[in-house]
């Protein structure tokens, strides 16, 4: 049997894992493996489910480029994450992009070195929850419009959607 997670919102959807209770209470008993059920409430926490929903769109992605999701992840956080770091005056990142730029318009021998460095260095982890929805609302776009339609789990649906 096949895992199933339910989140509910409405009378309906509580009829929905009704159903699927029912529907299955008997072949899990039948194979001695009864069914067990976990209510829990929605986490707002970006550290889990947004991060689990963007591990598996790096994987994803990185399959369908023939690349591995670790440098996918750098590539992605170089072209949205900074951007929503720098606007936002995230912690120490916009006076660090102000001077990678500087040894670029400076044609710095250096500056690639350092903006590879920095790129690194950036961490998912200073995202709020709706900076980091942003962040995947960029990353859903832009693999859409490169042929690539990222598949959203029920179970993380809502991590994707968290103030949308």
């Amino acid at each position: 049997m096949q895992k199933a997670v339910f989140p509910i919102q409405s009378h309906a959807d509580i009829t929905k894992a009704i159903n699927f209770m029912h529907t299955n209470y008997n072949q899990a008993i039948n194979d001695g493996k009864p069914l067990v059920v976990r209510i829990d409430q929605k986490q707002e926490d970006r550290s889990k489910a947004q991060n689990r929903l963007y591990w598996l769109w790096m994987s994803q992605w990185a399959k369908h480029q023939g690349a591995d999701k670790d440098s996918e992840h750098l590539y992605f956080k170089k072209c949205f994450l900074s951007r929503i770091y720098d606007r936002d005056e995230v912690g120490q990142y916009k006076k660090t992009f102000a001077a990678v730029k500087f040894l670029k318009d400076e044609k710095h021998p250096m500056y690639q070195q350092v903006a590879d460095g920095l790129i690194e260095l950036i961490s998912t982890t200073d995202a709020s929850v709706d900076q980091f929805t942003e962040y995947l609302n960029d990353i859903h776009a832009f693999c859409l419009k490169h042929g690539c339609y990222l598949n959203m789990p029920d179970d993380l649906m809502y991590a994707w959607e968290m103030k949308r």
